[in-house]
């Protein structure tokens, strides 16, 4: 400390205005970029993240009454006649090929090689939408080819 008071005693007046003034500049620098804009950044980040939060859960909550009152009005009649001439006459509509298709009581799974995506999507949309169908399980992998999937298994219901 006496070292630093010896060298501020041997500075002129006029340099030791400027570098108070520069230690003043420096403080309210380290005060803004050190502590004022990271808190207000993360405030806004906050911020954003609760409106988007708020959101979700609306959507969250829209969807939830949309299922409750489907399924007070009863939904869609459940599917009559045979699953297994249901799911091929739909696959073929889409130019899918079934390379194995087990049939267990009211339930049928299905396994398909190198399908494309869109076309296995459309062919589950009418299954389930227009059919009536429920889709219990869907296990796809990628295939080298963009754009197509192996169908693992997919798992109907009435």
């Amino acid at each position: 400390m006496e070292n630093f008071k010896a060298w501020w005693a041997g500075l002129a007046q006029r340099e030791q205005q400027m570098l108070s003034a520069a230690a003043v500049v420096g403080v309210i620098g380290v005060l803004y970029w050190g502590i004022w804009t990271p808190i207000a950044n993360a405030e806004e980040d906050a911020r954003r993240q609760l409106q988007a939060q708020q959101q979700t859960l609306s959507y969250v909550k829209q969807t939830a009454n949309k299922i409750m009152s489907l399924r007070q009005s009863g939904g869609q009649a459940a599917f009559r006649g045979s699953l297994s001439s249901a799911v091929t006459g739909s696959a073929a509509k889409y130019g899918l090929e079934i390379t194995r298709m087990q049939p267990q009581g009211d339930k049928i799974q299905l396994w398909m090689d190198d399908v494309p995506f869109d076309a296995l999507l459309g062919y589950l949309n009418e299954l389930v939408q227009q059919k009536g169908l429920a889709l219990d399980n869907l296990d796809v992998s990628s295939t080298d080819t963009p754009g197509y999937v192996q169908v693992r298994r997919v798992q109907l219901s009435r």
